[in-house]
């Protein structure tokens, strides 16, 4: 499927903000895919985007993408959204945040992005509580817990170009100017000493909290939407939490070891949850035409420096091809098969 630019994009909606996003994976598995994108943004504003995703295994590709445009604002919000455990989080987040945050200014961001996750973890804790019955979409809420998701979002004023990003996670923004990467966000995992240190400082004298890297041995994000299994409290005696464990143990897939049996050895050190955090790191930067603009999941990273990313778009772009995402992602896997998903949009200012 061939991306669309701006060049034959459809006439505005009337509706506030339109969203695109693979969710599809018939026989895609191993190939690449460029996504057809819907978002009607306006010819007259100059602005491609281009999308390319790798599927390297059969279950469901769990990354996801955003693209919403308010034809009233005259804003664009792009997005990626990596997310794990199932694509339940990073479904729900994808459509749900961009929404969101168009209801309110950028210097929101950061506000909106917990409203939403607060929202995610209220559902959930209402359909177990004592006093009320559990609603009629009560697997929906736990399945939105049970998984989890980072994002990253792109929040453009096209009539003045300011833009403003919003991270909580490790997937990257880069944005390449004059020829050369001018910005990137940092990656926010358990592997990152900032995020190691401020786990430590909220979290002082528990010494199993990092475990071989990983938050208690096993969970990479330390930002994001969902894992519940790492912000629900713990109550009485831990009891609560290991209540709403045996909850979503519950809903396991057949063949998966549920938590519960694994309750001990994963939780023994669970005390002052939350430990994963859906605050994002946020910035501005001032747009300029030509720029370009990389956002990608992990899956991209894991393979290839912010430099030689940047270095193979802006020779794409110089040799005019039309489709920079997938160029990209071309390059990329002739030199080493990526094991995780892949994501990527490029945005051409």
């Amino acid at each position: 499927m061939q991306a669309k630019g701006p060049q034959n994009a459809a006439p505005v909606s009337d509706s506030p903000a339109e969203s695109s996003c693979l969710t599809s994976n018939e026989d895609v598995v191993g190939r690449i895919v460029s996504p057809t994108l819907t978002c009607a943004i306006p010819p007259e504003y100059g602005v491609c985007i281009h999308a390319a995703q790798y599927q390297p295994t059969e279950p469901p590709i769990e990354d996801r993408f955003s693209l919403d445009f308010d034809p009233i604002q005259n804003r664009l919000i792009i997005g990626v959204y990596d997310g794990h455990g199932g694509p339940d989080t990073s479904e729900y987040v994808s459509k749900s945040l961009p929404l969101r945050l168009l209801q309110h200014p950028p210097s929101k961001h950061s506000e909106q992005f917990k409203d939403l996750d607060d929202s995610i973890l209220h559902a959930f804790k209402r359909d177990h509580s004592f006093f009320r019955p559990r609603s009629a979409n009560w697997i929906h809420n736990a399945q939105l817990i049970k998984s989890g998701s980072t994002a990253l979002v792109l929040d453009i004023d096209l009539k003045t170009l300011s833009g403003a990003y919003a991270n909580a996670g490790d997937c990257r923004l880069v944005l390449c100017h004059g020829g050369v990467a001018v910005l990137e966000t940092k990656d926010l995992n358990s592997k990152t000493p900032s995020e190691q240190e401020r786990l430590v400082r909220e979290h002082p004298k528990e010494d199993q909290l990092l475990v071989g890297n990983r938050l208690f041995g096993r969970l990479m994000s330390t930002r994001g939407f969902g894992d519940g299994y790492y912000k629900l409290p713990t109550g009485f005696l831990g009891m609560e939490h290991r209540r709403y464990i045996d909850t979503l143990s519950a809903i396991e897939k057949p063949g998966k070891i549920p938590m519960n049996d694994q309750y001990a050895p994963l939780f023994f050190a669970y005390k002052t949850p939350p430990y994963v955090t859906p605050t994002p790191q946020t910035g501005e930067h001032q747009l300029e035409k030509g720029d370009i603009i990389i956002m990608a999941t992990d899956g991209l990273w894991d393979l290839i420096s912010t430099k030689e990313a940047s270095e193979i778009v802006l020779q794409g772009a110089a040799e005019t091809h039309n489709d920079l995402a997938r160029y990209l992602l071309e390059r990329v896997k002739a030199l080493k098969s990526p094991g995780d998903d892949v994501t990527i949009l490029v945005i051409q200012v």
